[in-house]
């Protein structure tokens, strides 16, 4: 096992939140951090290994000096390493067996959305573990992130139909790691006409839909609360279609997991989590799970 956290770095600032997304989640779990740059100088060929070096001294190549001066004196294990070759080939086998591969994405602001980039989504859909798409904050100082300045929220949307432990234990780990409280959401689809066209639902009948599906999200969830007596979790239930219960759900969080079943396919990446990547406003976090 690679216990490592990988994180991809490009010197944007999308990068730079990546680095200190994966900087943070390194030292919660007391794991090395990968910061790994791609030039794609040789996109067809085998990666080639242009430098790696533990940066305890002096600056850094990859990110800027405050931050790698931050986390050098956090006395966080960092390796750097500079590769040349297809990205999406030589961040696959970077990530193979690590705890998480990190990722930047920065805004489109015409749109509200997101621009994970073709490289992204390819990662998310074919890595062997987590890939997190950590977004590059709008009010982000030039070489620095800044900090929260409210105690860290996470949303893991559940599908209650599958059992999904993988991707559970992967959203308590990440919450207890962090210090975040843990909301867990499951999305009740409302009635439909034959053709299709949605029911209107009164007040009243939205509540019994929710509470109706509300034991399966409890069935699928026992055991885990006191497995990490320390996460704060909230469940609800919220009528609607997974993807846009999710969008909605993500408004204030920090980060919202959602999964990807490999039995569907190995590399592809599912409608909900293809939706969660490009419209949530917070970072993204894709878990593969059987």
């Amino acid at each position: 096992m690679n216990r490592r956290v990988v994180a991809a770095i490009d010197g944007s600032p999308a990068g730079l939140a990546a680095a200190d997304w994966a900087a943070r989640q390194a030292l919660y779990r007391n794991l090395p951090l990968s910061l790994v740059h791609v030039s794609a100088d040789r996109p067809s060929g085998e990666a080639t290994r242009v430098s790696t070096a533990a940066p305890r001294e002096g600056e850094s190549w990859l990110i800027s000096e405050e931050a790698h001066r931050d986390m050098v004196h956090s006395e966080l294990d960092i390796l750097e390493v500079q590769l040349e070759g297809d990205p999406r080939k030589v961040l696959l086998r970077e990530a193979a067996g690590a705890e998480m591969l990190v990722l930047g994405s920065r805004p489109l602001r015409s749109s509200g959305g997101f621009v994970p980039g073709g490289l992204g989504l390819h990662l998310a859909a074919h890595s062997d573990g987590p890939v997190i798409i950590v977004r590059q904050p709008q009010e982000a100082d030039e070489g620095r992130v800044r900090e929260p300045v409210h105690a860290p929220i996470m949303v893991l949307g559940l599908d209650t139909e599958h059992r999904a432990d993988d991707l559970v234990d992967f959203a308590f780990r990440a919450a207890q790691a962090a210090g975040a409280g843990l909301r867990i959401v499951g999305a009740a689809a409302p009635p439909v006409f034959p053709l299709h066209h949605f029911v209107p639902v009164s007040p009243e009948e939205r509540v019994r839909l929710e509470e109706h599906a509300l034991p399966a999200l409890e069935r699928a969830l026992e055991g885990w609360a006191e497995k990490f007596p320390e996460v704060q979790v909230d469940t609800a239930i919220v009528l609607g279609h997974a993807d846009e219960v999710l969008v909605d759900e993500s408004q204030g969080a920090d980060l919202v997991i959602v999964g990807r079943r490999r039995t569907v396919g190995p590399h592809r990446l599912g409608a909900v989590a293809h939706a969660v990547v490009h419209h949530a406003p917070c970072s993204v976090a894709v878990v593969p799970h059987n």
